[in-house]
């Protein structure tokens, strides 16, 4: 007896569960369907501040790297560059 007793527990205790889940999914569903212009403004905000935030990265890499190409010296050092000089370097050996 107490074996059919523990098991319909077992099955009620899990249905509550179910339904319980269930109610706060819809009452969160519900919450964001009546705020949703609130939660709109705030992703808009969000993405605005990130596009900000990235222009001004890009500003100072540029403010930063642009001298940097600009005051970098090109050497070139003489040689032979043609590609019938350059060997292999595994010689052959499959990796």
């Amino acid at each position: 007896m107490t074996e059919t007793n523990t098991e319909a527990n077992s099955r009620s205790r899990r249905a509550g569960g179910i339904i319980l889940l269930a109610c706060v999914i819809i009452a969160i569903l519900l919450f964001v369907l009546a705020n949703l212009g609130i939660i709109a403004a705030g992703l808009f905000t969000f993405l605005l501040l990130a596009l900000i935030i990235v222009g001004i990265i890009c500003i100072g890499i540029a403010v930063f790297a642009i001298p940097m190409y600009i005051m970098k010296d090109t050497t070139v050092e003489p040689g032979n560059y043609e590609l019938d000089d350059v060997s292999p370097v595994n010689d052959d050996k499959d990796h």
